[in-house]
């Protein structure tokens, strides 16, 4: 998007002065309202620097976030055209896939082609329009990683959001707003006198007061040529544009201009289908030489101004059968290019459902290389209504999948019984609504996964659809097979002949892949039984398995489980290997959707040492809490967010955000690794705030271990080392106590401490590898630790020290305290973790 060369119709000398002024800093934020020249300031400011300059241009749509970020990386790779590695970035087919992850890598390789004494600047345009609050939150981290040789500047209707204060603070964006843009009397003479119409002093004074300054105003009556208009014209714009210059031009233009004001931004092609004219390059460009309304960049995209955009679009209200055939226009040649998310928009704002439902196919082929999951279910939201669901019910399942993976579970109940309703009519004939209908059963929270497969492969309509070999993700892009879109927790128990039925119901639909999502489960099921060397074995077997043009989400769950089997093994090192690996086959591919979780992943291997770096780093760009959904699709990452916030200490939003977690799962009758999870950390960070809600961490912990009993359990517990092995010595004392009121054995719960007693040794869990701020002891402390250090025992110490025995507990109770332990086993661990005695 660079831009043209742009020669300005008036010098406008002490606004380009002021922006010269302070174009020192690295941002400039010029906001006013629509019609004050905003872009038309910049594009002359930038058109005297001797610098390459872009433009990204953003507008409201059903996929605004991606369709920025696609332009903001065009921007940049506009501003370097040499660098062959950014261009393939802005090209590539994956990007809508995850434009966040690939603005990300393009912002590196522009940094790093930057070379001593370049110069640009980079253009935001129509930045009101996003309204995103991660977009807004995650934007002043992109904008920190350009290089200082970029000035940017941020063109808005409004001031700037919250999440730019720490520019201000840090004096590194100025301000411009209408004040500074607004014309002078005397640029009104200079604005006219390049046009080449003079004005008497009078007149500049009279137009002054008839614009306020207002740029749009100017231009408008310029074009109309009655600069001698003295009516308040801001209040009458449209009227005035439409009997001053709309009425004006040939029926021609008025025709060209209303068909292609359909959309927000113009290229000549699609001007040429929705107009129906070979020549709408040569309309576009004439239109631009008149400065009527219009501007265009670099890449021959064009834009309308926004004030006469709505002024053609209010015209074409007038004639809303004209209107529907435009919009149905452009639905055809959007959906004819490809572009289904786009043809959606159109096709709905002409009431075209036929079209909608044909655009919306592609939710049953659809490759996840080549779509982002936000885009799609805004667009799902966007277009299926109830008098499209009357007409194509089949849709019906597509709406059903988008508010499923959001974690609308009371929603995704009535729909399922919908579409449960409808199969007995509709499978018989269409073999793809039995296979989604399959797909939708194995999601229902409200069913045994082990039941459904029974019911599929007993069912007199088979599924035996060929998939294709890019079908969207069977785990919503979660890292582990065995817990993804279901939990197949229930295949734990009797498996062989609970995963005979599995393999009869769906080895027709995945044919080869089902062996690697066989060996996954049995894998994952193995993993969390604590049960490493088969977890190991059958990990190897699906590895073995995979081919080069496997599904990458598949390999990508496969590569997730083996290192999370390394790691429980205490193989570390060849765990991040495995990571390295796999990060490499994700660049290779452009798969860098799968980017979120596996830096999820990456980020709890860390977050389990009690990284406080890692923790700070995901908690920047990861501590939204949702405020009423939890999706599934993002469950994973929701989980890493708790657990950084209880390895930084905020353990009130970690509880927050688990109890979200935790109302949402409970609601869900077979989810219960996810329903361990969350009691697990609840308990840490109960344990951890204040010892008087140590009761209510030992109750979590408590469900936590009823929960897993059913499926033989424990690895869950386990991996958090450190962080438990002290309340479950607290919970296995309350359980030998026989008013214990609860189901829970001495047995278990002793099983559970010493294996996670195992673990900490090498992993000193979220919190345990801390120790306590300030942490002091007395010298009588030091050489009670030192005692208990080297085995010595109560009695022993108290006659060495020559104190009572009553003083050494009363010590000792004060050491336990302050390292944050209850026992002599635990406090001996920490002792040497931490090396409180040197040496």
């Amino acid at each position: 998007m660079l831009c043209d060369n742009f020669i300005p119709a008036a010098p406008r000398t002490d606004l380009m002065n002021l922006l010269d002024r302070i174009s020192s800093k690295r941002i400039l934020y010029i906001h006013a309202p629509a019609g004050y020249g905003k872009s038309f300031t910049v594009r002359m400011w930038a058109a005297r620097r001797a610098k390459p300059s872009a433009w990204v241009s953003n507008y409201s749509s059903g996929r605004k976030a991606t369709e920025s970020a696609e332009r903001f990386v065009g921007a940049l790779s506009a501003l370097q055209p040499e660098n062959t590695a950014l261009r393939e970035i802005a090209e590539h087919k994956s990007f809508v896939s995850a434009p966040h992850e690939f603005v990300q890598y393009a912002v590196k390789s522009f940094r790093s082609f930057c070379r001593n004494g370049d110069g640009y600047t980079l253009v935001i345009d129509d930045f009101h329009l996003i309204t995103d609050p991660y977009i807004l939150k995650i934007l002043p981290n992109t904008i920190r990683e350009l290089p200082e040789s970029v000035t940017l500047l941020i063109l808005s209707r409004t001031e700037p959001p919250d999440s730019f204060s720490d520019f201000v603070l840090k004096n590194t964006m100025a301000i411009v707003d209408s004040g500074h843009l607004k014309f002078t009397e005397e640029e009104i003479r200079d604005f006219f006198c390049s046009c080449g119409h003079k004005l008497t002093l009078q007149q500049a004074q009279d137009l002054m007061k008839t614009t306020g300054g207002w740029a749009i105003g100017l231009n408008a009556i310029l074009l109309s040529g009655n600069y001698k208009e003295k009516r308040f014209f801001s209040r009458y714009l449209e009227t005035f544009i439409r009997e001053q210059i709309w009425e004006k031009w040939d029926a021609a233009r008025r025709d060209f201009l209303l068909r292609v004001s359909v959309a927000d931004e113009l290229t000549p092609e699609f001007c040429g289908a929705v107009a129906d004219t070979n020549n709408s390059a040569g309309i576009l460009d004439e239109l631009v030489r008149e400065n009527a309304f219009i501007s265009v960049d670099g890449d021959k995209i064009y834009h309308l101004h926004h004030l006469f955009l709505d002024f053609l679009r209010n015209m074409l209200e007038r004639d809303i059968t004209q209107k529907n055939a435009f919009y149905k226009k452009a639905g055809d040649w959007s959906y004819k290019c490809g572009n289904c998310y786009r043809a959606v928009e159109y096709y709905r704002k002409c009431g075209d459902n036929d079209g909608v439902a044909k655009s919306l196919g592609f939710a049953y082929d659809m490759d996840s290389r080549h779509v982002s999951i936000e885009d799609t279910l805004a667009i799902i939201h966007l277009a299926v209504n109830d008098a499209i669901l009357d007409k194509y019910p089949l849709l019906l399942q597509v709406l059903t999948w988008a508010v499923c993976v959001e974690g609308r579970i009371e929603e995704t109940e009535v729909l399922l019984d919908r579409c449960y309703a409808l199969f007995a009519d509709i499978a018989p004939q269409n073999p793809r609504f039995a296979l989604m209908t399959g797909s939708l059963r194995m999601m229902d929270h409200r069913l045994s996964n082990y039941e459904v497969p029974r019911e599929i492969a007993e069912a007199p309509v088979p599924l035996d659809v060929n998939l294709p070999p890019t079908t969207p993700s069977f785990t919503y892009n979660l890292p582990f097979i065995h817990r993804c879109c279901c939990d197949f927790s229930e295949y734990a128990v009797d498996s062989e002949n609970r995963l005979y039925y599995l393999r009869k119901a769906w080895s027709g639909v995945f044919k080869d892949k089902f062996e690697i999502i066989e060996d996954m489960i049995r894998a994952g099921i193995n993993y969390e039984r604590g049960r490493l060397s088969e977890a190991h074995e059958t990990a190897l077997s699906a590895i073995a398995a995979l081919r080069d043009d496997s599904a990458l989400e598949l390999q990508f769950s496969v590569y997730m489980l083996f290192a999370a089997v390394l790691d429980a093994q205490g193989r570390r090192d060849e765990a991040r290997k495995t990571l390295a690996g796999l990060e490499d086959l994700i660049s290779r591919h452009g798969a860098y959707f799968l980017n979120a979780n596996f830096r999820a992943f990456s980020c709890r291997l860390e977050l389990s040492n009690g990284d406080m770096t890692a923790a700070r780093d995901w908690l920047r760009k990861n501590d939204e809490i949702p405020t009423k959904y939890v999706p599934f699709y993002m469950l994973y990452r929701y989980f890493t967010t708790a657990r950084a916030y209880i390895v930084t200490g905020d353990y009130y939003n970690a509880i927050l955000l688990l109890k979200k977690i935790l109302s949402m799962i409970e609601k869900c009758r077979y989810r219960p690794l996810d329903l361990i999870e969350a009691n697990v950390l609840l308990a840490i960070a109960y344990w951890k705030k204040i010892r008087s809600s140590h009761n209510d961490a030992l109750g979590f912990l408590e469900k936590a271990i009823l929960a897993a009993r059913e499926y033989g359990y424990s690895q869950i517990f386990v991996n958090e080392g450190a962080d438990l092995f002290t309340m479950l010595h607290k919970l296995q004392k309350r359980v030998i106590q026989k008013d214990y009121p609860g189901n829970l054995s001495a047995v278990e719960v002793k099983t559970l401490y010493f294996a996670a007693l195992v673990r900490a040794k090498y992993s000193p869990g979220l919190t345990g590898g801390r120790a306590p701020e300030n942490l002091e002891f007395t010298e009588q402390q030091k050489t009670v630790l030192r005692f208990l250090r080297d085995g010595i025992t109560h009695k022993e110490m108290a006659e060495k020290m020559g104190l009572a025995p009553s003083t050494i507990k009363s010590h000792m109770n004060l050491i336990y305290k302050k390292l944050d332990v209850s026992n002599g086993v635990d406090a001996i661990i920490k002792i040497q973790e931490q090396n409180l005695l040197g040496g």
